[in-house]
């Protein structure tokens, strides 16, 4: 045990307990001006000392060989009931926090490392809450009479805090009932420029929502936050909107042969970006729809940008919708293999696709990992797809016949004749699966 006093006299006691000297040596540093300390390294030691001594203030480590924090103030508080206990700790640990909270009456408790200034101001915040507590205490004899009036003036707050609940009870309904419509026309109305995307281009009602939800899963697996998870999603559902300010002769024109899009196609997003601009509410998402077409190496469009220059939603969007062109795209007439899809984006990693994104996305694809939170639609070739899998669209080969319809179980007999049905006319079935 150690103490340290100042010249000036603290208001306040304050007894730090930690198995680590150094930490007690950082405490003592940064309060002994404002308290009067005494530190133990030993929960026993410290509990010895209690019962012979008063302090206001106590704040134990969690985490300690002996005695924990939690244990440690439970025990504190039997000794001296009214002091102010603190819990300092470096792990997250629920259920430890809720023991000492609830066992040892916690006041609050500060993570390690600690911020200096914060851990000051909690210290201080509840120095005055305990100094409000004793004052408390020494007024609650001289309130003694007024304490029939200020129960009669509850009871008539009371009366008007239940009438002004109720009043805003109605109008958070009113308010809930309007929000509801508003998503719902918002829904509505991001369905129907949806489908008219989908009508223009003839890429089918399945699109857009296949990028979206492929996007909006990669978006999470390289750990953005669930707003910029949401705003990459509906991103990804208008990001051919640009489609619709094209000639019937341009929309013939896409492909990613050689690692390009036709410049005359590829320009579309900015006419996206332009259309989606003029509405206030999709403003934010106009750079990753303008800068879709961008190389990570400074060779795509519209603006030459490179690396990090291009928004991250741009770069997740590039590659999940070239890789959906190559294994299915409505106007590819030489789709590849899933697999031969994947060797394509790892042999463009750096060039034309950001590298953290597109292994991601193929650690996506090859381990399809399990969310509750995230829907996903899975791209599979016939040397994956399996007996039983449940398709999530509908699979309409070359010639416009639909063969297979979304919902429908795969069987073996049906894989065995789309792999006939590759081999006579030379082309690739990709089939799409949740």
């Amino acid at each position: 045990m150690t103490s340290e006093n100042t010249t000036d006299t603290p208001t306040l006691s304050l007894l730090l307990l930690d198995d680590e000297q150094s930490i007690l040596n950082s405490l003592k540093r940064l309060l002994r001006k404002e308290y009067q300390l005494v530190t133990f390294t030993e929960g026993q030691e410290a509990l010895a000392y209690l019962k012979e001594n008063h302090v206001d203030i106590m704040m134990s480590d969690m985490r300690m060989p002996n005695m924990d924090g939690a244990e440690f103030l439970s025990r504190a508080k039997k000794i001296i009931p009214n002091a102010i206990r603190i819990l300092l700790t470096g792990y997250s640990d629920l259920e430890s926090t809720i023991k000492a909270i609830n066992e040892g009456g916690v006041y609050t408790y500060i993570g390690k490392p600690w911020d200096n200034e914060a851990l000051q101001l909690t210290l201080a915040k509840a120095a005055e809450h305990y100094k409000l507590k004793i004052e408390k205490q020494q007024l609650t004899g001289r309130l003694a009479n007024a304490n029939k009036e200020l129960e009669q003036f509850n009871q008539q707050l009371e009366q008007k805090v239940n009438q002004r609940t109720q009043a805003l009870q109605v109008s958070k309904q009113k308010l809930d009932k309007a929000l509801i419509r508003q998503q719902s026309l918002f829904q509505d109305v991001l369905e129907m420029m949806s489908a008219t995307i989908e009508y223009r281009t003839g890429l089918g009602s399945g699109y857009a929502k296949r990028i979206a939800l492929q996007a909006k899963v990669l978006a999470a697996q390289l750990k953005l936050d669930e707003f910029e998870c949401r705003r990459i999603h509906l991103c990804a559902m208008l990001h051919e909107i640009g489609t619709v300010g094209l000639t019937d002769d341009m929309l013939k024109q896409p492909s990613v042969s050689g690692g390009n899009l036709d410049e005359t196609f590829a320009n579309h997003p900015v006419i996206g970006a332009n259309i989606i601009g003029q509405v206030k509410r999709f403003e934010p998402l106009t750079a990753t729809i303008r800068h879709q077409n961008e190389n990570i190496d400074g060779s795509g469009l519209p603006d030459h940008l490179t690396g990090d220059e291009i928004p991250i939603g741009a770069r997740i969007i590039r590659v999940v919708k070239d890789f959906d062109f190559l294994i299915a795209g409505k106007q590819n007439k030489k789709k590849i293999a899933v697999d031969s899809a994947k060797t394509w984006l790892k042999k463009q990693a750096g060039v034309l696709y950001d590298k953290s994104v597109v292994d991601a996305f193929l650690y996506i694809l090859d381990n399809k990992p399990q969310t509750e939170e995230l829907d996903m639609i899975y791209s599979v070739g016939l040397e994956t797809i399996r007996p039983g899998d449940v398709l999530t669209e509908d699979l309409t080969l070359d010639n416009g016949n639909t063969m297979l319809t979304a919902g429908q179980e795969v069987s073996a007999a049906m894989i065995s004749k789309l792999r006939q049905y590759e081999k006579e006319y030379n082309t690739q079935v990709t089939l799409f699966i949740d």
